[in-house]
């Protein structure tokens, strides 16, 4: 009687358990993304204080002798932690779904909340894709924004807005139509 009949888990070669412990290799992934989502949020939390502290600050332009206006430039450092906090979300995202994936039993994971869980990589990759689209979407009213209060905007501009829609429809090619097949082919008797 061999060790898997005892067990009642089949027996492994010792190549495959070796390549299995590989899915370690994933934790550095894991505390570097920890470690970006958090510069990220430090950074955006600068940025806000920084913009509450310029609105606040009578500044008087030298020239003129006027008090200068604080909300255009407090408006774009807002955006600008907007984009930052996203960005820190989205690591943080990446390294639960990595961790999810690679190093949580199957178990540990369906006790976790909703938020927590990711099913597969394809699922990551979606998520991932829709939050750069809107990271997109944020960096060009940020730099909009810029442009309008120095030279006002140009046609190069429009490069920003054309990758936010590829990238949406490529999502959506993806991730639409190439579930559709599948679930077609399942439903023939």
């Amino acid at each position: 009687m061999n060790n898997s009949t005892l067990t009642g888990r089949p027996h492994l070669p010792t190549t495959t358990k070796l390549l299995g412990l590989t899915r370690w290799f994933s934790i550095v992934t894991v505390i570097s993304s920890l470690v970006g989502a958090l510069l990220m949020f430090v950074i955006g939390a600068a940025n806000t204080a920084e913009a509450v502290y310029r609105y606040f600050a009578v500044q008087i332009d030298p020239v003129s002798g006027v008090a200068a206006n604080p909300r255009p430039a407090a408006n774009l450092l807002l955006l600008e932690s907007l984009d930052n906090g996203l960005t820190g979300l989205t690591f943080l995202y990446f390294a639960y779904g990595i961790y999810a994936l690679f190093l949580t039993s199957s178990q540990t994971m369906a006790e976790a909340p909703r938020w927590l869980k990711v099913d597969n990589i394809a699922t990551l990759k979606k998520t991932l894709l829709e939050v750069v689209a809107v990271l997109l979407a944020v960096m060009f009213v940020r730099t909009l924004a810029e442009k309008m209060l120095t030279a006002g905007p140009r046609w190069e501009m429009l490069i920003m807005p054309a990758g936010v829609v590829a990238i949406a429809i490529a999502s959506r090619l993806m991730f639409v139509h190439g579930a559709a097949p599948a679930a077609a082919d399942h439903d023939t008797p």
